[in-house]
């Protein structure tokens, strides 16, 4: 198991280097990561300065910010010519309120001589300003 949190250190690493930057603050902050999303049919790209469960997402292109309130996500890294190890995280904080909407997300990154990363599922919470 500890192979795998190391894998899954590494992938945060590497999809904040490699997912495309825009010119916003939250990208350049130390340790972003950048995920490009679908919420309630709307495509939005949130970036994350935090590595807690429910850390507050900015919205690119907007002063809003996406505050999870439930996740299901999926982390999947296979090293060239190896098998996949993959770890799901699912949790809810007790009393999911607001206007939730949920949010499905999916990215993959291979890097030659090392493999590919795979980070996919669902967050559901509220967008600021509330409605």
């Amino acid at each position: 198991m500890p192979k795998l949190y190391a894998a899954l250190a590494a992938a945060v690493l590497v999809l904040a280097v490699l997912v495309p930057a825009a010119s916003a603050d939250p990208l350049n902050a130390k340790s972003s990561l950048a995920i490009p999303a679908n919420c309630g049919g709307q495509p939005v790209t949130v970036v994350v300065n935090g590595n807690g469960a429910f850390t507050p997402a900015h919205v690119l292109g907007s002063t809003s910010v996406f505050v999870p309130q439930a996740l299901n996500i999926t982390f999947e890294f296979t090293p060239v010519g190896g098998t996949t190890e993959s770890m799901t995280q699912d949790v809810s904080k007790p009393n999911v309120h607001g206007d939730v909407v949920t949010c499905s997300f999916d990215v993959t990154n291979t890097i030659p001589d090392v493999g590919t990363f795979h980070l996919f599922g669902t967050a559901t919470g509220f967008f600021t300003p509330a409605s």
